[in-house]
């Protein structure tokens, strides 16, 4: 997450030090900050403005809540991105989520004639290549759910090992 206080320098209140709370107990501190969040979770960002002359603090200055619960999330792990043929592959998309859904499916693709759904699911592939294997996530459900997002990984299938 970038902040960027940079437009509220006053040049006539003399030098300020822009403090933020990043709400997960990190503080940084200037005009212009970057963090990057470990859960996915509510936050609530607060910056307070300590003027540098006087130590005033102008706690609070601007409160800015952050809800990742409800960002869509796409995302799929594999066990491997190289394989053998005939060798088990785990594809899992359990981070995934359309928020605004009531009900969502998880597609797969794997693009050599199989398909498949569910959030955690195992393929092996029967011919050597390379497949650009595609999850996709569909909801149904009120107002907003997007119908459809979908996103891929290619995987490289190597002949099976000879004895």
């Amino acid at each position: 997450m970038d902040l960027d206080a940079s437009a509220s320098v006053d040049a006539a209140a003399g030098p300020l030090t822009f403090r933020w709370q990043m709400g997960d107990g990190t503080t940084l501190t200037g005009p212009i900050v970057s963090h990057c969040y470990t859960d996915r979770r509510r936050y609530t960002v607060q910056l307070d403005v300590v003027d540098d002359k006087t130590g005033e603090v102008r706690e609070a200055e601007k409160v800015i809540p952050v809800d990742f619960t409800q960002e869509i999330v796409l995302n799929f792990t594999t066990g491997a991105d190289t394989v053998r043929v005939g060798q088990p592959v785990t594809f899992d998309a359990v981070d995934s989520q359309l928020p605004l859904c009531e009900n969502v499916v998880v597609l797969w693709d794997f693009r050599d004639g199989i398909v498949s759904n569910g959030r955690r699911v195992q393929h092996a592939f029967r011919r050597p290549g390379q497949y650009a294997v595609r999850m996709a996530l569909r909801g149904n459900g009120p107002n907003d759910c997007p119908n459809s997002h979908c996103v891929g990984r290619i995987v490289t299938v190597l002949p099976a090992k000879i004895p």
